[in-house]
């Protein structure tokens, strides 16, 4: 107590002078309603700012459940587009019925481990079996063409990208005349470009036009985007051209995917089985 008390004696000018301004504040912020506003304004700025930073904390730490929700919604999205249905019957060669059957759907995955600086690149995804995965199905990503299923097992998958130089797994078009096609290769040297082969020569190319996935793919749904041609050169018979693209997908970036399923694949293969 004589500690408290000596306190106060030491200090006594200063907390006179301390409680002096506190009453003067006081009758001050009493009498004058503009000053009585300023400091009401300066605390609702304070306590806003304090609730907007708080509501941001929130919303970051529920990041991933709305990411996983967007990827869920676009999946779903995807499968209404025009070009995931097929016309189910048509009353004449001119006249489409109005009634259509949806041959693709799409099942968002996460990319849970990659490679994209080797030889034989590949993608491990968190979708298996028990989500109707199968080997064969395409993958695409929100800039493009990824690749195709490789091994399946219950829970996971893993995927052969573009990017694999013992596979070509996909066949590119040019956006502007999907009749000249051909397979596309990776050279195992940069990540970002591929090589598109088999190009008649004389087919008009110019550097920036879209390479697409080809309109009678059994993979992909047409159209998807691949690349964009960087370059092009004669191959060595000197009837065909070789084409360099810039791939749309950054493959060392890549942590979401959407893999294809076409609900006709089965009925088409045992169809030309048929054929021998």
């Amino acid at each position: 107590m004589r500690y408290l008390i000596a306190f106060l004696v030491r200090n006594r000018i200063f907390l006179l002078f301390l409680l002096l301004q506190v009453i003067a504040f006081s009758f001050t912020f009493q009498s004058r309603s503009f000053q009585r506003s300023s400091m009401m304004n300066s605390a609702s700025q304070i306590s806003g700012g304090i609730l907007e930073s708080f509501s941001n904390y929130q919303q970051f730490l529920d990041l991933e459940n709305q990411n996983q929700i967007l990827l869920e919604e676009n999946a779903r999205l995807r499968s209404l587009k025009e070009d995931a249905f097929l016309p189910s019957f048509a009353k004449s060669y001119s006249q489409v019925d109005s009634f259509y059957q949806n041959r693709y759907t799409y099942i968002n995955a996460n990319v849970i481990n990659s490679s994209y600086l080797k030889a034989r690149n590949y993608l491990t995804l968190n979708k298996g079996s028990l989500q109707g995965i199968k080997s064969g199905m395409g993958v695409i990503g929100s800039h493009g063409a990824v690749g195709k299923v490789y091994n399946v097992s219950k829970n996971f998958c893993t995927v052969i990208p573009i990017i694999n130089s013992n596979y070509s797994v996909i066949s590119g078009a040019f956006a502007k005349d999907e009749g000249q096609f051909g397979p596309i290769e990776w050279k195992g040297r940069n990540y970002r470009f591929a090589t598109l082969l088999d190009i008649p020569k004389q087919t008009p190319i110019k550097a920036g036009d879209s390479i697409s996935t080809y309109k009678n793919s059994q993979i992909y749904p047409p159209g998807i985007p691949i690349g964009v041609v960087e370059s092009f050169q004669l191959q060595s018979d000197q009837n065909f051209y070789s084409v360099k693209i810039k791939l749309n997908t950054d493959f060392s970036t890549l942590k979401h995917v959407y893999i294809v399923k076409d609900n006709f694949r089965l009925e088409l293969e045992n169809l030309e089985n048929q054929n021998g």
